[in-house]
């Protein structure tokens, strides 16, 4: 079980980091944030985007922040938090492998989302 907040978001940002190669970019690579966004030019609704933030990690205080596009999902159940601004996800303080395997997996269905809606 990982405890160490530094620790916790590096190996976070680490499952995170690969999405840069399949259509992301990344706006924020610090120490304490890291966060991809696509940047497909897309009308939805009648408005036009131009930039769409995808996914990030954050320390913030004493935890980890990962933040999803959850636009088409509601933030309930599952421990979710919602974050406003149509982001949701997960505030963590300890990281075992069990709740590794579940982040990277809303991570990839947050994704396939994108695919499905051609964000990317």
């Amino acid at each position: 079980m990982k405890t160490d907040l530094v620790e916790i978001f590096q190996t976070i940002r680490a499952g995170l980091h690969p999405y840069a190669t399949r259509g992301y970019t990344v706006h924020e690579n610090s120490e304490t944030g890291y966060d991809l966004y696509s940047e497909k030019n897309v009308e939805t609704d009648g408005e036009k985007v131009t930039e769409r933030f995808f996914a990030g990690v954050y320390i913030n205080g004493n935890q980890v922040e990962v933040k999803l596009n959850t636009e088409d999902f509601k933030a309930s159940g599952n421990d979710l938090v919602d974050f406003g601004d149509k982001k949701s996800g997960l505030k963590i303080d300890a990281l075992n492998n069990e709740k590794l395997r579940a982040t990277e997996t809303f991570i990839e269905i947050i994704h396939t989302n994108f695919k499905e809606k051609e964000w990317i």
